[in-house]
């Protein structure tokens, strides 16, 4: 009896500290409802804010988060791509100059700072689709490259958050 015990003491101590998930970077893929899309920047940089408000709109959200070392200060990074449609819609696409129109926005975060450059104050070019799925669904197809450099593309289901 103690020998079972024991063995499963042991077992439980390797699986509660395994920590294989943890060591991972992290994608997020959502969307809320009645919300607005408001963008910021930081006087003497180039990169803008995407802050959520209370509206009328659906607001989508990309966000990555890379793997935090704990024995590294300060090395903490995500990345963060939002934009906002008419909720009646159920198809959608925007490209270049239509990019504006849904406040699309993104924004990386970093113990960082992002000084003005002229190269890279110019608005978003690609393409961002999206067609819903069900009522808490939608697949979301997004090519773009923001401040001429920045390309990001991936096609992923968005969940209601």
């Amino acid at each position: 009896m103690k020998t079972t015990y024991l063995f499963l003491i042991i077992i439980l101590l390797f699986v509660s500290c395994s920590d294989s998930d943890s060591k991972q970077d992290k994608y997020y893929y959502t969307y809320t409802e009645d919300s607005e899309l408001t963008i910021a920047s930081i006087e003497n940089s180039y990169m803008k804010y995407g802050n959520v408000e209370n509206g009328e709109n659906l607001v989508f959200e990309y966000r990555f988060d890379a793997y935090d070392e704990e024995q590294i200060a300060d090395d903490e990074y995500t990345e963060i791509i939002r934009f906002e449609i008419d909720p009646e819609l159920d198809k959608f696409s925007y490209s270049n100059e239509e990019l504006q129109h849904i406040n699309s926005v993104f924004t990386k975060s970093c113990f960082c700072f992002f000084p003005q450059d002229e190269s890279k104050d110019v608005n978003a070019t690609g393409t961002i689709s999206g067609e819903k799925i069900d009522s808490n669904k939608w697949k979301i197809s997004i090519d773009v490259t923001f401040y001429g450099d920045e390309k990001r593309t991936f096609e992923e289901n968005f969940i209601l958050n």
